[in-house]
This record gives C-alpha cells, sequence and structure tokens, in this order.
C-alpha cells in the first residue's frame, strides 16, 4: 500500500475519534484533559488568525480563559519538543486566544422540547449545559451562590483567576440561552426529586465544597480552606503581624498561602504529608512558594491544636509514609527518627480535602462509592436513579477545572442520547459553517500516539526559544491582587504557535513530495497526495523526510521494496 497521510481535521469537532483522515496524533493532545485542538490552534495562532483558534477551542472547551490560566497543563509535560529544546507554552496560546479572539456567532438548533435541570454552576455543570443547549434543549442551572462560575468564580484567588474572565465566559452561554437561577439551594429551597419531576433529564454537578477538617484535638480552632478563601477575597482584610500556617499541600493550600501573603501576613507557612518530591500542587506554585518567602514542612502529620500564651499551636509528627485505602482513610507509618514541629499561629486554616454537601441529596436513595462520591455508569453517566446523571468532582472526587470541563461535555453528549432516543454507537459531532451542531455516523478508534523518536526528519524544525509571559502589569503600581501574568503579545503568541513540531499532523510542507524518487506524490489543495498509488515503491522516501511523522503504512505491503 503506498503511503497513509494523517491529517489535520477542517471541522471544528465536538467529538471525533481516529478515522481515515487522521490515525496519528500528538502526545500534548492526548494528554489534555479538557480535549482541546491543540495542534490545530497553534497552527492559526501563528498564522495571526486568533478569531478562528477561539473558535476551534470552543468547539471542545467553553472556558479556554479559565483553563488557559488555571490549568496545570499536563500537556506541556507531554510535548515532543522539550526533547528538542523546549516544550511549548500551550496554556499561554490558549489564553490568548480567549483573550484576543473574537467569539463565533453560535446558534442552538431548534427547540426539542426537552428540559434539562442541572445543579451546580461549577466547570463541569456549565460546560453540559453549553452543549446541551447548541443542540437545542431547555436548560437551567440552579446555583446556591449569589454569581455562577463554581470554583473558578469563587473559590479561586483574582491574581490567578480574575473573576472578570470567568464572567465574560459565564455571559457567553447565557448569550446561547443558558438560563441561571442563582441564590438557589437545592435541597433546602427546591428538592432534587421536584427538579427531576419537572425535568426530562438532571445532571448533579456540584462540585465538592463541604471541607473535610481534621479529626485532631483542637479542630475547632482550624477553619475551612474554602471558607478562608471566599471571605478573604471578598474582604481582603489585611493581616499585618499575624502568622498564618496551612494544613495541607494542595492547590487550595498553595491558593490559601498566596492569598495570605498578599494580605500582608507576616510570615506563611503550610504543613503536609506528601515529600518535597511528591507535592499535588504544580511544581511552578512550589517553586513560586520560595520564591515568596513561604516556607513549607513535608512529610508532617498535624496532630494537635491549642491556644498557648495568647496564641494558637500546632504540633505535627513526622511521617515515614501513608495511604489512604478504598473508603479514604488515611493510613499513616511513624518516622520515629523525625523530630516533632512545633509551630505558632493566629490563624490555622485546614485544607485537608473536600467533601460532597449531602443536603442535595435530601430524600434520594442514590448509591455512592466507597469515598462518598456519587456513582455513576461508565458509559451513560447516568446515577443508580433513572434520569439523573452526574458530573464532574461530585462523581469523580476532587480534581480540576479541565478535566471537569471534558467531563460536562461527555456527560452533555450522553444525556442528548437518553433524550433523543439515541443508541450508544459513535457518533461525530461539529458545529458546521452556520454555527450549528451537525452530526454523522463515526468510528471509536484510538489514534496512534506519535513520540519523540519517530520524527525522522526532527532538524526540518529550527530551534527557537519558547517564548515567555509579559508581566501582569508594565506601568503604574503593581497592586497585591493584580494578575501574577499578563500572557502573550500578539507577535510572541505567533512565534510560539510557530514552534509547534505538529506531531503526527501533516502540516503540508511538500518534504514528502519533493523526497518521493518515484514523483506518485503530489500537492494538492488539502495538501500532499498519492496521485500514482500503482508506482509506489514503498522505499520510505516520505517517511524519513517527514518532520512531523505524519506518514504511515499499512501491512502488508503490495510489492517488494
Amino acid at each position: 500500500m503506498p503511503p497513509l497521510y494523517s491529517k489535520e481535521w477542517k471541522k471544528k469537532f465536538v467529538q471525533v475519534h481516529a478515522g481515515p483522515r487522521q490515525g496519528r496524533t500528538s502526545p500534548c493532545e492526548m494528554a489534555c484533559p479538557a480535549g482541546n485542538p491543540i495542534q490545530k490552534f497553534h497552527t492559526l495562532i501563528a498564522a495571526g488568525n486568533s478569531d478562528e483558534a477561539l473558535a476551534a477551542i470552543l468547539a471542545r472547551n467553553p472556558f479556554p480563559g479559565v483553563t488557559g490560566r488555571v490549568c496545570p497543563h499536563p500537556c506541556e509535560e507531554q510535548c515532543n519538543r522539550a526533547s528538542y529544546d523546549e516544550a511549548l507554552a500551550i496554556h499561554c496560546m490558549e489564553r490568548f486566544a480567549a483573550d484576543h479572539g473574537t467569539p463565533p456567532l453560535l446558534r442552538p438548533l431548534p427547540d426539542t422540547g426537552k428540559r434539562v435541570s442541572i445543579v451546580g454552576s461549577g466547570p463541569a455543570g456549565l460546560t453540559a449545559a453549553y452543549f446541551l443547549r447548541l443542540y437545542g434543549h431547555d436548560v437551567t442551572v440552579y446555583e446556591r451562590a449569589p454569581v455562577a462560575g463554581g470554583v473558578p468564580r469563587q473559590g479561586i484567588p483574582e491574581f490567578r483567576l480574575p473573576t472578570d474572565v470567568v464572567d465574560r465566559e459565564v455571559g457567553f452561554l447565557l448569550g446561547l440561552g443558558v438560563k441561571i437561577r442563582s441564590n438557589v439551594d437545592v435541597g433546602r429551597d427546591v428538592t432534587l426529586a421536584e427538579l427531576m419531576s419537572s425535568s426530562h433529564a438532571c445532571i448533579l454537578a456540584t462540585g465538592l465544597w463541604r471541607s473535610r477538617v481534621l479529626d485532631i484535638p483542637g479542630r475547632h480552632f482550624l477553619v475551612p480552606a474554602l471558607d478562608w478563601l471566599k471571605q478573604s477575597m471578598l474582604f481582603r482584610e489585611r493581616m499585618d503581624g499575624k502568622k498564618v500556617v496551612i494544613l495541607g499541600g494542595g492547590g487550595v493550600a498553595f491558593d490559601c498561602a498566596f492569598t495570605a501573603a498578599r494580605l500582608k501576613a507576616d510570615s506563611v507557612e503550610l504543613v503536609c504529608l506528601e515529600a518535597a518530591n511528591a507535592m499535588h500542587a504544580p511544581e511552578e506554585e512550589v517553586r513560586q512558594a520560595r520564591e515568596e518567602g513561604i516556607v513549607v514542612h513535608n512529610g508532617y502529620l498535624s496532630a494537635v491544636a491549642k491556644q498557648r500564651n495568647g496564641r494558637l499551636a500546632l504540633t505535627a509528627h513526622p511521617v515515614a509514609s501513608f495511604s489512604f485505602d478504598e473508603k479514604g482513610a488515611l493510613h499513616v507509618v511513624p518516622d520515629t527518627d523525625g523530630r516533632e514541629l512545633e509551630l505558632e499561629a493566629d490563624v490555622l486554616v485546614c485544607a485537608s480535602g473536600l467533601q460532597l454537601d449531602d443536603g442535595v441529596l435530601a430524600g434520594m436513595d442514590i448509591a455512592r462509592t466507597p469515598r462518598g462520591w456519587v456513582l455513576r455508569d461508565q458509559e451513560s453517566y447516568e446515577t443508580s436513579v433513572p434520569g439523573l446523571f452526574a458530573a464532574g468532582d461530585a462523581a469523580n472526587g476532587p480534581g480540576l477545572v479541565s478535566p471537569a470541563v471534558g467531563d460536562g461535555r461527555r456527560v452533555a453528549l450522553a444525556v442528548h442520547r437518553c433524550l433523543t432516543g439515541r443508541d450508544a454507537s459513535f457518533r461525530e459531532v461539529w458545529i458546521g459553517d452556520s454555527g450549528t451542531l451537525e452530526e454523522g455516523p463515526g468510528a471509536a478508534v484510538t489514534p496512534h500516539v506519535v513520540e519523540f523518536h519517530e520524527i525522522m526528519n526532527v532538524s526540518y524544525h529550527e530551534h527557537a526559544p519558547r517564548q515567555l509571559p509579559d508581566a501582569a502589569r508594565e506601568h503604574g503600581p503593581q497592586l497585591p491582587f493584580d494578575e501574577m501574568s499578563g500572557g502573550l503579545t500578539g507577535g510572541r503568541a505567533a512565534a510560539e504557535g510557530a514552534r509547534c513540531m505538529h506531531c503526527g499532523h501533516c502540516m503540508e510542507c511538500g518534504s514528502c513530495v519533493e523526497s518521493c524518487p518515484g514523483h506518485i506524490l503530489e500537492m494538492g489543495n488539502d495538501g500532499p497526495f498519492v496521485a500514482w498509488p500503482e508506482q509506489c515503491w514503498h522505499c520510505g522516501c516520505c517517511r524519513i523526510a517527514c518532520p512531523t511523522s505524519s506518514i504511515a503504512y499499512r501491512f502488508p505491503l503490495t510489492m517488494l521494496l
């Protein structure tokens, strides 16, 4: 068989798997929890087309301004370019598209007459609402807080994620006809059963808002992390002269630490179980904490909190190792050779985990996992209660924004299948030229992921340094809660997009055509193609010359080499 090309999708796909057009892809795209079309928006940004780049992302993720700021970008850890010089700043380009692109004109399909109620306006709930509304369903989101957006709007400090960014992207959904009823506490103001009785389907996407406070002597001295964060973000009361100690080592704990530092606390310290090389928080946050003078005590279990000499005091025991069982119970092996940790504090913030608020489930007999999350079917996403689906952290446990976005999209497609009586066979879904959703049959085949060593003509790509984002504010005074990063400018974003090696996707460079000794390959409007398949020698010259490893062969070959 002659060479097979793997080429970039022309359509703006909501759901797609490998087909005859794209049998190969990059590690970064496979690693993206939100499912972003990474290479596609790189190409568009490099060409100076931020509007189309944003449109491509919005086909998968309605919150690129949020994820472009707060996602720890596991895609960059997998970037093949890191084996050549430096990984691409993928999250910076996602943010650039969100901040500089004009959103496309999207139009929901005609009304279906089906009503969907969604409990919770976090990333999972609103993503599900976005896609279900595009399908033409009547979608109402119920939110306990006065504002929509979930943790990104209420629980992430402004220096990491400005509230106007969240409001802008929530507003885009409102413009499509998604209805949000705030200040409605499901379980108190209206029951989940009542919502289900008035809807054709209901999605539970409440997230996890109940803090798990450590069960230690003096636990009443501990302030739950999310409560403290929300109060601190709302009132921004200065903490001059105060010592703050935070129990925990995850993302919420570091958000609390950075917030306390910006409120001018005299000192900020974290006490966490994890060793220094096994932190749950992103490495860059740990590095930033050191730069800001925040002290991290690794390998300690908080044991006792008490009052002493007008202040609070925390005692923590050294830990050799620890583990959690299937119910989430902690099991610790003490370090008998280590020294106890004694810390003084004015504020003790407990960031030791989050739990599902059971109030929303009042009166409902819903199956739960051993850890207390809502149990759902792995394919239909339906809970043990027919017509009730679950999305995001409520079903998966504590997680990040990007996985919640991806989960919300998949749940929306599953709910749509249920509402329309479709079978579970895979269908491709895309946004057509008119701005409406379109569907077609497809094959659920996973593409081959191209590793760096498979790119034979890697020297085709010029070495170029990774583009760094601007300072948050280049002119005027720097305020404590100003955004830490200013993102990339247009020129630097284009330069960074041009660094993409397009692993597994044809970049239409023509190297294969030039190298073919039999002249069986030609360039067309859709890039290179096999013009004379019967004349292919299977010499492999095209494969060797390809700078993206987008060429494969189907075996057995029909001619001798």
